[in-house]
């Protein structure tokens, strides 16, 4: 005999629905959602967190690394990292991932029809400050948030930012440092068969920014290891980080880096 599975009684239910609210044509006309169903703006929308009459000092291009890399050192305030940490762990859209918790503002960049999202206002903020430094370029409308617990294994593979976004990536480094090392794009027929050349390495003290574009975006790719970092002779910002070669950056703590890029596709 034939016995009804539950998609089959499902159907059925959302008929019989349907029949009761006076036919198919009620199913086409969605229920309005209660008041305290509507989405409401995330927690952070409206905070601030850096200030806007602060004078940023001026990315520098960094002595043997790629032309396209350029790094400022405290480039907020101390004040202003414990603001934009402590709002950007306000939102309640934290996804966890592999060796981080993500959140994503702006949009779905790299999807079809994509339309950028409004942005909290220090996220706004943020942007705007970055994109000060290098005018002529799109001003950031996309940001990541990563936090890294390095209690645990923190990480980021080995990447590419990807064709989703124009040619340029600022990275606000909060909370702890890290070794951020920049590597040749393998050709597809390389793969597997011999090491990716470093390029440089650089050092993302806490309250830097870091920036680069066309080839290092293009032509490199970027990883954080997942041990502590020993500084090497290629990193390429001794001095403007204050280290030498041989100091150990250890891994306390929680690293908050905050991503600022600008999506393609939007209007």
């Amino acid at each position: 005999p034939y016995v009804m599975s539950a998609l089959d009684f499902a159907a059925l239910l959302r008929a019989e629905k349907i029949k009761a609210r006076g036919g198919a044509g009620a199913a086409a006309k969605p229920a309005p959602q209660p008041k305290s169903q509507q989405r409401r703006p995330p927690p952070d929308a409206g905070t601030a967190a850096l200030d806007a009459s602060r004078q940023r000092p001026a990315l520098q291009v960094l002595p043997g690394a790629p032309p396209t890399i350029a790094y400022a050192a405290d480039w907020i305030s101390e004040a202003e990292e414990a603001a934009i940490v402590a709002a950007a762990k306000r939102g309640d859209d934290w996804v966890t991932v592999r060796g981080r918790r993500l959140r994503r503002l702006g949009g779905p960049a790299g999807e079809a029809g994509f339309a950028p999202e409004p942005l909290p206002r220090w996220a706004r903020d943020a942007c705007a400050a970055a994109a000060a430094s290098d005018p002529s370029r799109p001003a950031p409308n996309h940001v990541l948030v990563n936090a890294y617990d390095f209690s645990k294994e923190s990480y980021v593979l080995p990447h590419t930012d990807g064709p989703a976004y124009d040619d340029r990536t600022f990275t606000l480094s909060c909370g702890a440092d890290a070794v951020v090392v920049f590597k040749e794009r393998l050709k597809t027929s390389d793969i597997g068969v011999r090491a990716a050349a470093t390029r440089c390495e650089v050092l993302l003290r806490r309250r830097s920014l870091l920036a680069f574009s066309r080839e290092a975006y293009t032509e490199c790719t970027h990883e954080i290891g997942a041990a502590p970092d020993t500084i090497g002779p290629r990193c390429a910002n001794l001095d403007a980080a204050g280290a030498r070669v041989g100091d150990v950056v250890g891994r306390a703590g929680e690293r908050v880096s905050f991503t600022l890029r600008c999506a393609r596709g939007a209007e």
